[in-house]
């Protein structure tokens, strides 16, 4: 076993969580841009073997809190055992190691890239055994068999509410954002009246987060947003996880939803959970902040960060009525810099990547090469798009400001106060957002243009 391929500490914790011996250890991508993961051959002092895999964040840098790992944990190992019947396919429970965030389960084979299947009729077959699977969750009763270890079932209603509070407390102090601020206030504006009791919710659910071999789904993977909650909300995370892997038609997943017993779809709830969880996705990038746990993978940590907050505010223009205007987006010669970026670029591309076996590795190394491109276009097309929000913040509050942070500060405390017209604070949000996307678009590559895709 080689031991230094995991964190300090993590091999040992996960032979004494197991009671086996890790004979051999594997390093693999983890879960998008908040987890590393790793393959482990397992062997029991009976005789018995197992290969496993694990997903962990031992800098607890990416989504949810510890309460949420222990949610996680608990209805794995509840669909592994105790709602085993509802026939929901997981990787088999093995151990968590919940201060390390570890989670060990039986290694499940299949497909993670929906976009492998290129034929229509394998898409849809696939699809369609997924919206079973998610179905198949929502309908296990949980008013009278709850998850042990998932906490109370409450209201959706007081869900809401608290998410809402949360993001409130969240968007607080250094870490305020005047966009999250916005979308916040129409959502409590805006709360549904018609909610159903509550079921479990995947809260991740959609493209790239299953497992499928053979025409159907394996396994449903990253449980780490599990909650219990509206069935409705999972359709709307479907609708946030198709922004970076498309899947079929929307129209067509939900009809099989609910061809396959699932709850009467509600457009209404699913547009407002999409805009709920949106929100609370589109946290700007802490990349500066000395405060912030480094993320496993800073490139990709940087797109999906800014995808899920240029995306936040189109939905919320959207959402509030409101009619966006084309965003000026000024031209500018290439930078002082700008060969030693294409340097370095073609260094990572050509020489580094090509020789590096570890996937671990190869996947930092191309998260590297998007910062690099978002560095070179930060130093060519900054000042231009400063200058131009400069002026459209001027012209917007009526005041003249000597500088683009002090307009950027007069316009953050307008929408803190409410004094600022709504509709005018969001135009701002969205230009300021998008500006920000053309930074870092290259680097983005096929992600650059990503949009919700339709609901009718």
């Amino acid at each position: 076993m080689s031991e230094e391929l995991l964190p300090e500490g993590l091999a040992q914790a996960v032979e004494r969580a197991t009671g086996a011996t890790i004979a051999a250890i594997r390093p693999r991508g983890g879960g998008g841009a908040s987890r590393e993961g790793a393959k482990l051959d397992l062997c029991w002092s009976d005789g018995r073997t197992q290969t496993a895999y694990m997903n962990y964040d031992v800098l607890k840098a990416g989504a949810g809190d510890d309460a949420a790992f222990l949610r996680e944990a608990a209805v794995i190992e509840a669909l592994s055992s105790q709602h085993k019947a509802a026939g929901v396919r997981v990787a088999p429970f093995i151990a968590a190691i919940p201060e390390m965030r570890a989670l060990i389960g039986g290694f499940v084979g299949g497909e993670a890239n929906f976009n492998k299947l290129t034929a229509a009729e394998d898409r849809m077959a696939v699809a369609t055994n997924f919206m079973d699977q998610l179905a198949k969750l929502h309908s296990i009763d949980i008013g009278s068999t709850p998850v042990e270890g998932m906490g109370p079932v409450e209201p959706i209603a007081t869900l809401i509410a608290q998410r809402l509070d949360q993001l409130r407390a969240r968007n607080s102090g250094k870490d305020w954002d005047p966009l999250i601020q916005l979308s916040i206030d129409w959502l409590a504006d805006n709360i549904p009246t018609n909610l159903p009791a509550p079921v479990i919710v995947h809260g991740d659910a959609g493209p790239a987060n299953f497992l499928y071999d053979d025409g159907r789904v394996a396994a449903l993977l990253d449980w780490e947003l599990v909650h219990y909650g509206d069935p409705m909300a999972d359709l709307a995370m479907l609708c946030l996880r198709a922004l970076f892997q498309p899947f079929v038609p929307f129209p067509q997943a939900f009809a099989a939803y609910e061809a396959a017993g699932g709850h009467k779809v509600d457009l209404v709830r699913v547009r407002y959970w999409r805009l709920l969880f949106q929100t609370g996705f589109a946290r700007a990038s802490r990349l500066n902040d000395p405060d912030a746990p480094p993320p496993p993978n800073l490139g990709m940590n940087m797109v999906y960060s800014t995808i899920h907050r240029r995306v936040l505010s189109e939905a919320l223009a959207e959402a509030a009525g409101v009619a966006l205007d084309p965003v000026a987006l000024p031209d500018a010669p290439p930078g002082a810099h700008h060969r030693s970026f294409e340097i370095a670029l073609d260094d990572l591309r050509d020489m580094i990547v090509p020789r590096l076996a570890d996937q671990q590795a190869a996947v930092k190394a191309k998260g590297l090469a998007r910062l690099v491109k978002w560095w070179r276009d930060i130093e060519r097309f900054g000042p231009g798009f400063q200058e131009t929000e400069w002026a459209e913040i001027s012209a917007a509050l009526g005041q003249n400001f000597t500088s683009h942070a002090e307009a950027w500060m007069a316009y953050c405390a307008a929408v803190k106060a409410g004094s600022l017209n709504r509709e005018t604070a969001i135009r701002l949000a969205n230009a300021y957002v998008t500006r920000d996307a053309a930074l870092i678009a290259d680097a983005m590559g096929g992600l650059a243009t990503t949009r919700f895709a339709p609901l009718t």
